[in-house]
């Protein structure tokens, strides 16, 4: 009974949150021709460039964070914790901030064009690249937090057999992983599936995803009707996703897990190839784009100064702004620490229930604000929280709320993994000592 209460928190949260605004919006748009909007060839083509676009970004980021979660989590080396935390660093920028950081590195790199590399005008490939830079860290911490748990016993003993380290990886430590290489493909794909902001300023137009079509339709074209169909799309992608994802992870297994803080050995010269992949990748992916954003910061009309700081004290030229970047930095600050609070309660509660319940479709109900459009949710916010008795879009807590319910996905994808590598002997010990 207990156990049932606790559920409800949880579920009244996403049912007022996320279902409700979600609902109201799909009903502004329904008129029974959502299938024929469906597959007109422009909705076509933005689905499918859409789908993939984020499987390939998906695969990508998988594939060239393995090396790094390897370093970072199965191996010790000086200034670890600091290059954890720093590649954490592109994750938390807002996405305009990473389309502009990649504004800026592809309009540097146009030399590319006189090498006869002319596809790199494309802006699809520097759409991908800035997933990848965004999504690099989840899969890192999500991969490496279960690896550095895993007994290093068997992958010693497979060295000692004469096995590689590419083949102790692709036998031994990879099927281990597995649900926690799914779990991050899951997430990598809808962060991508969803994105707007890089999409927006990167694709110039040229290109458009769900997201950005569901925007036009809804606020410029007032196209109620394929905005609502675009969203169920968008709904059964996730969904989608989250079951191949759940088909997978069935057929993986884990092995004796121990604790991360054993002690790990430090890098060697077998772990040249791992160490000379994940630095360009630290380097040439995730620090040069922010390292010529901070030089265009000092940039004032083609020579160095610091105008550009000056003026975050002001309101803009003529006034264009309602309230300066202090005041701004300062409500950031208040919504990131509420919005943080909440995703974290309420994710390690639901990844806690998760592992004691039997239904795995509540899993599902939970991940399903990672891929509604953010516009429609925050269309649905306007619509159904203006009623006198439940004003919400006139409170400032709106904003920490919908930023809760989008976290909310990540913490349970990222804490279930780790409750799950515990395996249940410890909780059923605990069980019957009391607990």
């Amino acid at each position: 009974m207990t156990r049932k209460i606790l559920w409800l928190v949880p579920l009244l949260f996403v049912g007022v949150v996320f279902y409700w605004p979600v609902t109201q919006v799909s009903l502004l748009g329904e008129s029974g021709n959502w299938l024929a909007r469906l597959v007109e060839p422009n909705t076509l083509g933005v689905v499918w460039f859409t789908i993939w676009q984020a499987a390939l970004s998906t695969v990508i980021t998988v594939i060239i964070a393995i090396p790094g979660a390897y370093l970072l989590y199965r191996r010790s080396f000086p200034g670890q914790q600091l290059v954890r935390a720093l590649i954490t660093v592109p994750f938390v920028l807002p996405s305009i901030v990473v389309a502009v950081g990649f504004t800026v590195f592809r309009s540097v790199h146009e030399f590319y064009q006189g090498l006869g590399l002319t596809f790199l005008a494309d802006p699809v490939y520097w759409i991908i690249a800035a997933h990848v830079f965004v999504n690099y860290s989840i899969a890192v911490k999500t991969i490496g937090g279960v690896w550095a748990t895993m007994d290093a016993d068997i992958e010693a003993a497979a060295e000692l057999d004469g096995a590689g380290r590419l083949r102790t990886l692709l036998a031994i430590s990879l099927p281990q992983l597995k649900p926690a290489i799914y779990s991050a493909a899951a997430l990598i794909f809808l962060f991508s599936a969803t994105s707007f902001g890089i999409v927006l300023v990167l694709g110039g137009g040229q290109v458009q995803t769900i997201e950005t079509a569901i925007f036009f339709a809804a606020t410029q074209r007032l196209d109620l009707e394929l905005a609502a169909a675009l969203v169920l799309v968008q709904t059964l992608i996730t969904a989608l996703a989250f079951l191949v994802v759940t088909k997978l992870a069935k057929d993986s297994f884990g092995l004796e897990q121990v604790f991360e803080g054993s002690r790990k050995p430090k890098v060697d010269r077998r772990d040249l190839l791992a160490l000379v992949i994940s630095v360009a990748i630290w380097v040439g992916l995730l620090a040069m784009p922010l390292v010529l954003v901070l030089v265009r910061a000092f940039d004032v009309r083609g020579s160095f100064g610091f105008e550009n700081f000056v003026n975050l004290g002001t309101r803009g030229a003529r006034d264009l702004l309602n309230i300066t970047f202090v005041d701004a930095a300062a409500n950031s600050l208040r919504n990131m620490f509420v919005a943080a609070i909440i995703a974290f309660v309420l994710g390690t509660l639901i990844s806690w229930l998760l592992i004691r319940t039997r239904f795995r479709f509540l899993d599902l109900v939970f991940l399903l604000p990672l891929g509604v459009s953010s516009v429609v949710l925050g269309f649905g916010f306007l619509v159904s929280f203006d009623a006198t008795w439940f004003p919400l879009r006139s409170s400032w807590l709106i904003v920490p709320l919908a930023q809760a319910l989008i976290a909310l996905p990540m913490v349970v994808r990222l804490v279930h993994p780790a409750l799950v590598s515990l395996g249940r002997e410890p909780i059923e010990q605990a069980q019957l000592d009391g607990a």
